[in-house]
């Protein structure tokens, strides 16, 4: 007979330990969450005194290079300062929103806060996501301070409001992405400074090594062509000859002149420049006829146009050298220059490729992310503080 002094109740294990975590889905975000770990992010990471000089500092300095591209256009309709704004949009937001996005997870590891967070409801989706839009509503902040020059350079700039609407939407979309990329690196690399570098060196390589990468691979794609034309021997023509003013080169023997060109096929590798974050804004921006701008209602070709117009070209492909017979004055189609010219500027746009390489970064930077922050941890770096 069992003594009822010794017999021991067995407590109902919690809800954590059977499996069925308040917490709910790691994965799931959910909006409540989100807004509320954006917002504990916006209060943990007020900028301080040097933040707002810094912001201050790259705030004048688009204002002050914007009024210097729209004083040096004059009066008339002209592009080049809605570009030139757009540009430092994006550069600006390539360079502030990953610096923040950056620190985010390992600095709060560092500071014992990111174990608490951890510890909530709140899933490690709402977290991830929660600091990503914290990140990004600081860019988007920093984009509404140049509404003034937005609105200023966009009414004399012959662009569409579609067209302008569209670009942003680009440029934005882009910030998030690189913004995730060092929300990535915040989760892997234990210190700051690590993760910050990395995330530099990840926007460097895609904004700079893509054109470096272009341009090193053109000898890869060179080739040697040999043309046959047919011209006058000049080489026959003596002194006396030239001094004479009465002197006909037709009077000269017609000889063959084989030249040398070396051509490029850089259609091959065009599609490294789509890549790049930067011509992805090229490709965004409405393309603009170098004969027929005035009728089009539209401002002359500007830094954009100008861009997509190289960026087409390569694309295209190399011009073919044409044979010439300069015996009967047949030097072949002159106006060729400039139907290429044209073909190259009203060549489709394709940005694409760099938005679909700026959404992988972003989905699998997320995943990552997301990953890093399930709890518990599975194995975890040596000297990383928990709480």
């Amino acid at each position: 007979m069992t003594n009822p002094t010794l017999t021991a109740t067995r407590a109902r294990p919690p809800a954590a330990i059977r499996g069925g975590s308040p917490r709910g889905n790691p994965w799931r975000p959910s909006l409540r969450g989100v807004m509320l770990a954006a917002w504990i992010e916006l209060l943990r990471r007020r900028p301080s005194a040097k933040g707002y000089v810094v912001y201050a500092f790259v705030f004048a300095a688009i204002v002050a290079l914007s009024v210097v591209a729209a004083v040096s256009a004059g009066p008339d309709k002209s592009s080049v300062p809605f570009e030139l704004v757009l540009i430092l949009v994006l550069g600006s937001g390539m360079l502030i929103g990953p610096s923040l996005s950056a620190t985010s997870i390992n600095g709060d590891s560092s500071e014992g806060v990111l174990a608490p967070l951890q510890m909530t409801r709140l899933t490690a989706a709402d977290l991830a996501f929660g600091k990503l839009l914290a990140s990004w509503i600081v860019c988007i902040a920093a984009l509404l301070t140049t509404t003034p020059l937005l609105v200023y350079a966009y009414s004399r700039s012959g662009w569409r409001i579609g067209e302008a609407a569209a670009a942003l939407g680009v440029i934005l979309f882009m910030v998030l992405a690189v913004t995730a990329v060092g929300l990535a690196w915040s989760s892997i690399a234990a210190r700051a400074v690590a993760s910050v570098s990395l995330t530099h060196l990840t926007t460097g390589l895609l904004v700079l090594g893509t054109l470096l990468l272009f341009v090193f691979t053109l000898p890869l794609v060179s080739e040697d062509v040999s043309v046959t034309s047919y011209d006058f021997d000049y080489d026959k023509v003596t002194q006396a000859q030239l001094n004479d003013p009465s002197f006909d080169p037709s009077t000269l023997p017609c000889v063959e002149v084989e030249e040398l060109y070396t051509i490029n096929h850089t259609d091959k590798t065009a599609w490294m420049l789509l890549l790049n974050p930067a011509i992805v804004i090229v490709e965004s921006a409405p393309r603009v006829n170098p004969q027929t701008f005035e009728e089009d209602g539209r401002a002359a070709p500007g830094i954009l146009a100008l861009l997509h117009q190289s960026v087409s070209g390569a694309r295209m492909g190399p011009v073919q050298p044409e044979a010439y017979n300069g015996c009967t004055g047949d030097y072949g189609d002159t106006d060729a220059y400039q139907k290429r010219m044209v073909a190259e500027a009203m060549h489709p746009a394709n940005p694409v490729p760099g938005l679909a390489l700026a959404a992988a970064l972003l989905v699998g930077s997320m995943w990552l992310v997301v990953r890093r922050l399930r709890v518990p941890y599975k194995k975890l770096r040596t000297g990383t503080r928990v709480a």
